[in-house]
């Protein structure tokens, strides 16, 4: 499966199991998930993961991890997930990014490059 291309400061990458710790700890943040009905616990975490990569081979997109280019830190999730409006399947560019990195304009560089990516390869 590809992923959508780096942008200037963001890579990303297909998610693992062993991106658990960061995956937990971002799901986890009440101020992350501030949009949600509750943080996610650990176990919520790792079936976010297992969720993602069935997206993959599903679809051939879902949630991509986010690292910082320069230094490889991890920032948060981006990407494409199919939802349910109204009846019909629409597909949503969904993100989270760590508090710490919010407010520099991260999700809308990687939000945009996931548009892009849908729009240009995947049609």
């Amino acid at each position: 499966m590809s992923v959508p291309p780096p942008t200037a400061r963001l890579a990303f990458r297909e998610m693992t199991p062993h991106d658990l710790d960061h995956m937990a700890a971002l799901l986890s943040d009440p101020d992350v998930m501030r949009h949600y009905p509750h943080p996610k616990s650990r176990e919520e975490a790792s079936a976010w993961i297992a969720w993602s990569r069935r997206l993959y081979r599903e679809h051939g997109f879902g949630l991509w991890l986010l690292t910082l280019r320069d230094t490889g830190e991890f920032v948060g999730d981006c990407g494409l997930t199919p939802q349910q409006v109204d009846g019909s399947t629409e597909i949503e560019v969904g993100y989270h990014v760590r508090t710490a990195f919010q407010g520099r304009g991260l999700a809308t560089e990687a939000a945009s490059a996931c548009r892009d990516f849908a729009r240009d390869v995947l049609k």
